[in-house]
């Protein structure tokens, strides 16, 4: 009962940390794709989503979020408090593996600790707002739970030899049809974990039957099956999917590049001092530093464990994929083309739960056996935890973006138009879908989006757009200039503090070009097909 108990306050307490970062258009456009799957389109026909879809994870979360709590912005708040909740309670059974008594109290005590408290400012703008890979720690960390439970202390399964690699298999492959990142941080860090503890004399003819032979060929197969399930989704007729754009950084980004990582890092734990004012406040930053050092100091422990393991000793399984998935994580990360500020922390947020497993793991079982006096310093810093995220719950709700701008239109019926990609899913889901407005993007010329978005929504034999909002903050995406030139002088304006809205007296849709990314095509229903492998 107190476990339930302790679960539903810091649900109540993200819920709220949420609702103070607001909601913007990426998360809307999940909200918005789940009440399409609810309503019948289930393999998302028509869908242009991201580079990520989300579709096996977050958005069958917002699919059950919108059954209780109906269609309008508060769900993304909903489904952001619940997801980082879940995974606060893997984090924890992970952390806690087989662990008893004392020992398990601290095991998942240091683990909470590290990942429970997420900060406002950057922290939270990545961990509590849209989806942006913090839940696909939560597929993964299942799929080393179940493996950590399927095999015994010995290193060998425990009689589940024969469903254990399916289901590993199939386990992360629901995780890399949601986040092509899982292939990174799960399918790859098994395969060379597996290949490593073969060296203790099962490669051999038939290798395959034993369990590290198995686990091998489910991280290959969990691949096979991701790209699999999702070649037939499109061959379907269902969502198409971008590939990330990820390249190979220059040699000579490589130093800009860690450090952008080591400020993303203090970031996602909360150390960022940026987001400190006043003495209190970078106390505790430096409290949540500690626990980055810790964490980086327990990888190398993990690391050093792994490499001294005797060939015939199983060691801690778990532990070694959680410390590959990280070492992976932040080595793609730092030698690709993806650090450009401190908005690309999103990138590597799983360091974060991941990390806090292997917190848990190695120096609970210590702290379960130190004095204490020990013991009661780690309980009062954990109470000085449990006590921010309390004083940060209180923070004051922000109004969705584009809530103006949705109001107004909702009130003059205005129903149908279109506007810069930070003013369109949000205002449609604000509004319940009353009014609704497709993303646009162009500098030199406006054009339909293909991001987030449905063919079928740029169609003028469909729908009548008779307004335009330009989003002043993003001029990229569209200008009043532009606008004048491409579609006319409107026939009425409204100012907004950072959006205009353009009225017309025909169907902008009408010779409507679109860019399909990376390229333009007359109209959104003459862009290229997506293309196959979805592999990066």
């Amino acid at each position: 009962m107190a476990i339930a108990a302790g679960i539903a306050a810091i649900f109540l307490a993200y819920l709220r940390m949420s609702r103070a970062m607001g909601v913007n258009a990426d998360g809307a456009s999940n909200a918005l794709q789940a009440w399409d799957m609810l309503h019948g389109n289930i393999l998302l026909q028509g869908w242009t989503v991201t580079d990520v879809s989300f579709y096996t994870n977050e958005l069958i979360l917002f699919m059950l979020a919108e059954l209780v709590v109906d269609y309008h912005a508060g769900v993304v708040n909903v489904v952001a408090a619940l997801t980082f909740t879940l995974l606060v309670v893997v984090v924890a059974v992970v952390g806690k593996g087989r662990a008893t008594g004392r020992e398990a109290v601290f095991r998942v005590a240091l683990a909470v600790a590290v990942v429970g408290v997420p900060v406002l400012g950057l922290a939270t703008s990545v961990q509590l707002t849209s989806p942006d890979h913090t839940g696909s720690a939560i597929p993964l960390l299942l799929t080393w739970l179940v493996v950590d439970r399927a095999v015994t202390r010995h290193g060998r399964s425990a009689g589940y030899q024969r469903w254990l690699p399916w289901a590993v298999a199939a386990m992360l492959a629901w995780g890399q049809i949601a986040d092509p990142l899982i292939m990174y941080i799960g399918a790859i860090p098994l395969v060379v974990a597996s290949i490593v503890r073969l060296r203790d004399g099962q490669w051999r003819s038939g290798f395959w039957r034993g369990l590290d032979g198995r686990l091998l060929l489910a991280g290959f197969g969990s691949v096979i099956i991701a790209q699999g399930v999702q070649l037939a989704i499109r061959l379907a007729g269902g969502f198409g999917a971008h590939a990330p754009p990820v390249e190979l950084a220059s040699p000579s980004d490589l130093p800009e590049h860690l450090w952008i990582a080591l400020q993303a890092l203090a970031g996602n734990f909360g150390g960022l001092f940026a987001d400190r004012h006043g003495p209190v406040a970078v106390s505790l930053g430096a409290l949540h530093l500690l626990a980055l050092l810790a964490a980086v100091y327990t990888l190398l422990v993990v690391v050093m464990r792994a490499l001294r393991r005797q060939p015939r000793h199983a060691g801690d399984r778990l532990a070694e994929l959680v410390a590959l998935g990280i070492l992976v994580n932040l080595g793609a990360f730092v030698v690709s083309n993806l650090p450009g500020d401190l908005g690309t922390a999103r990138q590597i947020v799983a360091v974060l739960p991941l990390s806090a497993v292997l917190i848990g793991r190695v120096w609970g079982p210590k702290l379960a056996a130190a004095r204490l006096r020990a013991r009661l310093v780690a309980a009062a810093l954990m109470l000085v935890l449990a006590g921010e995220l309390a004083v940060q719950a209180t923070a004051s709700p922000t109004r969705p973006e584009g809530q103006d701008v949705a109001q107004w239109l909702d009130s003059q019926n205005m129903h149908y138009g279109i506007g810069s990609y930070w003013n369109a899913n949000n205002i449609t889901l604000i509004t319940g879908g009353r009014v609704k407005v497709v993303p646009i993007t162009g500098d030199d010329k406006i054009k339909g989006y293909r991001w987030e978005s449905r063919t079928d929504w740029y169609d003028p034999g469909l729908h009548d757009a008779r307004f335009l909002v330009i989003d002043r903050w993003h001029t990229g995406m569209g200008s009043e200039a532009t606008a004048i030139a491409q579609f006319g002088q409107s026939v009425a304006r409204h100012d907004f503090s950072r959006a205009t809205v353009f009225i017309y007296d025909h169907n902008l849709l009408v010779g409507l070009p679109a860019f399909c990314m990376p390229a333009n095509a007359p109209s959104m229903a003459e862009c290229p097909e997506h293309q196959f492998p979805l592999i990066p």
